[in-house]
């Protein structure tokens, strides 16, 4: 068994794995969580047969190849990042969404296309925040149009456990009685949510570090409480990727504790916490 106190002996390997996590998922560990960083290494390394800092760190850094390898590197993804979400977390965002739906399809140029609303949630972690949207979709969207819900984590454990769309509610979650008994059936001790919500979402394994492959504009994207673990180089890398994907008059969500203050971008501040894209003038011949 290894312990603590040998992981932070090894300096040289804990700067490359903070190194790694950076330039790999944007996460710029601060001095004083290398501690958290190194209690998470040694139960990563008791977990597997693994006899060293460095060589566990030498299974993450290259090709997944064998089983073993694609195991320790899942294992690191979900044990490294951030899993916390609930149903109808920071509620506003919703309210304001049902308050400006109509306006919100008015101004899509996606919608008048296609009727389809586009929608990504794009750290969605164990599914409740993109299960959320389908159900409020569900209820404010007019009968001809869909909705299309992109929802994407770099955990695989994360993403595994929102495509089973089962869950236990406890009392962090805002959910109420009229969404758990119209969207949801009981199954021993948890509820699973109906295949109806479950068939607008479609979940993808994506790191919102690598080049974003869509191909057609969102009208929505949610990106909550993830870039608090972001520095500022990222943070604007990662907005205007966002920017990118949006269709004109597209809508940024993001969480309670982040802001753009500091970041330049091109969005256009619509309300705290809710930042908008704005349609592009056309020139006048």
């Amino acid at each position: 068994m290894i312990t603590e106190a040998e992981i932070n002996q090894e300096q040289r390997y804990l700067d490359l794995f903070c190194d790694y996590l950076y330039k790999n998922m944007g996460i710029h560990i601060e001095k004083n969580k290398r501690n958290l960083l190194s209690q998470k290494l040694v139960k990563l390394i008791n977990e597997s047969d693994v006899k060293s800092l460095g060589e566990y760190y030498h299974f993450i850094v290259a090709p997944s190849i064998t089983e073993k390898q694609k195991t320790l590197k899942n294992r690191f993804i979900d044990t490294i990042t951030i899993h916390k979400t609930n149903f109808f977390r920071e509620n506003n965002h919703f309210e304001f969404l049902k308050r400006n739906i109509d306006q919100i399809i008015d101004a899509s140029p996606t919608v008048r296309a296609t009727r389809e609303l586009r929608v990504w949630s794009s750290a969605c972690s164990t599914g409740e925040e993109a299960y959320t949207l389908s159900m409020l979709l569900k209820e404010i969207l007019p009968r001809d149009i869909n909705a299309k819900i992109l929802a994407t984590d770099i955990s695989p454990q994360s993403i595994h456990k929102a495509l089973t769309g089962l869950y236990k509610f406890g009392p962090e979650d805002y959910i109420t009685n009229y969404y758990i008994s119209k969207y949801f059936s009981k199954n021993e001790d948890s509820w699973v949510i109906t295949d109806e919500i479950k068939n607008n979402v479609t979940f993808r394994l994506f790191n919102l570090m690598e080049p974003f492959p869509f191909r057609n504009p969102f009208d929505i994207i949610f990106c909550r409480n993830v870039m608090i673990y972001f520095d500022r180089e990222v943070q604007e890398k990662l907005v205007n990727n966002f920017y990118s994907s949006l269709s004109d008059n597209g809508l940024l969500f993001i969480g309670h504790s982040e802001s753009l203050i500091q970041v330049k971008h091109n969005f256009i501040y619509h309300e705290p916490t809710i930042y908008k894209k704005l349609c592009k003038q056309k020139n006048k011949s």
